[in-house]
């Protein structure tokens, strides 16, 4: 007896194509907003790092969550590859500079985001549901 399959609408690919497609450009956008913002301080406070590690955070929960696992690789992964990227030395003009705010920047945001990804379990089910 074979066995019946859920066939899947192309309507409903595409929807997942697109949403992995956006974690990824999330991920590119967010590392460039956050090397240009991570430098900011008030009062000696670093508040661009932590605004940025804040969207770093909640980007990658956002793409685990709608996008699930690999929704979360790929927007980690774009994020990895736009800090190590504008972190090279063009020109003598480093976006990244070698002090402590921009070594925590770029191995604290990527750290962040593996850890969304190597969590257990995080579930639009867990996340959305109501108590009811």
């Amino acid at each position: 007896m074979l066995a019946k399959h859920r066939r899947v609408s192309v309507p409903a690919r595409a929807n997942k194509a697109l949403r992995l497609l956006g974690s990824a450009v999330a991920g590119l956008l967010i590392a460039m907003a956050g090397t240009v913002a991570h430098q900011t301080q008030v009062g000696g406070a670093p508040v661009g790092l932590t605004v940025a590690g804040i969207v770093v955070l909640a980007f990658a929960i956002q793409s685990r969550v709608t996008s699930g696992k690999l929704g979360a690789i790929l927007f980690t992964a774009a994020l990895a590859a736009t800090i190590f990227w504008i972190g090279l030395d063009f020109h003598k003009d480093k976006m990244i500079p070698a002090n402590q705010l921009g070594l925590i920047w770029a191995y604290g945001s990527i750290g962040l985001a593996a850890a969304v990804v190597i969590w257990p379990s995080l579930s639009r089910k867990k996340w959305t549901s109501r108590a009811e």
